[in-house]
């Protein structure tokens, strides 16, 4: 029996077009971080590793974000592609398919993982 994801309610209450954004960067993530724990935190979409929190998907007004719970440090990003300001994480503000850019999602969640991998 296939185990249910409490991020699928989340993503159908959203509107078309911010959904398809959702369920790329959700198949980006379940893809870098397989062993995950997938819970609703905050309202939206958080996956864990080691009961570490690694990122959450969201959506608001005008973008979807994937937010990266890791210190800017180690978040390598030359294109300067994510935001904010915070030392423990950092936002990719995601407004078309062509914001996603896979390798470099990969890269930073393999990162913010490391520590909770051990």
């Amino acid at each position: 029996m296939k185990k249910t994801d409490p991020s699928d309610a989340y993503l159908a209450e959203r509107s078309p077009d911010q959904r398809a954004l959702l369920e790329k960067l959700r198949t980006l993530v379940r893809k870098a971080l397989p062993d995950a724990d997938i819970v609703i935190k905050w309202g939206v979409p958080c996956y864990a590793v080691n009961g570490k929190n690694i990122c959450a998907i969201a959506s608001f007004k005008d973008h979807v974000g994937l937010n990266i719970f890791a210190s800017p440090a180690i978040l390598v990003d030359p294109g300067e592609r994510l935001e904010g300001a915070g030392k423990t994480s950092r936002m990719l503000k995601v407004r078309t398919a062509a914001d996603i850019d896979a390798a470099g999602i990969a890269r930073w969640l393999t990162a913010a993982a490391k520590p909770a991998r051990g």
